[in-house]
């Protein structure tokens, strides 16, 4: 039986009405696609996780963009530079890596020791639970699921 993958992390999937904006990476170093990112106060910007940042501060997934694709750049990856304008996933579904076993129905946690997507919480105060996200497909081959952001994140 072949199973077909589910594609790039940060590549939008099956979704009619996702919503996506534009921000500003403030993070001071590159963004790869598919990552959580979360608002910097009083400006119209994102940054990756950092200490400090709670489920509060969650905007959403970095979503992959044609004029960066592999082939592009040569690589496997590709990414947004510093402060380079990022497209944000607020609300929808996109394809994300995950670091273990994703179990469709499950909510979606950034572990905090190395900013990894799991869909367990792990120990007490080692994860963030990203607000309305859900695990939408089990995990393929190159360890990535799709997620559903069921509510948009205003900011």
């Amino acid at each position: 039986m072949f199973n077909f993958p589910n594609g790039y992390p940060g590549a939008i999937s099956r979704s009619v009405d996702d919503v996506v904006v534009s921000l500003k990476n403030a993070g001071g170093s590159s963004m790869a696609f598919g990552i959580p990112v979360f608002k910097v106060n009083g400006e119209r910007s994102c940054r990756p996780y950092t200490d400090g940042v709670s489920a509060d501060d969650f905007i959403g997934f970095t979503v992959r963009v044609a004029a960066k694709t592999p082939d592009t750049y040569g690589s496997k990856t590709a990414c947004y530079g510093p402060n380079e304008a990022i497209d944000v996933l607020t609300r929808g579904s996109i394809v994300l890596e995950f670091a273990n076993t994703a179990h469709p129905g499950s909510n979606v946690y950034l572990r905090k020791a190395d900013g990894q997507l799991v869909s367990s919480p792990g120990a007490e105060g080692s994860t963030i639970q990203l607000p309305n996200c859900t695990v939408r497909s089990s995990r393929d081959t190159a360890h990535c699921a799709e997620v559903v952001v069921t509510q948009r994140h205003i900011y």
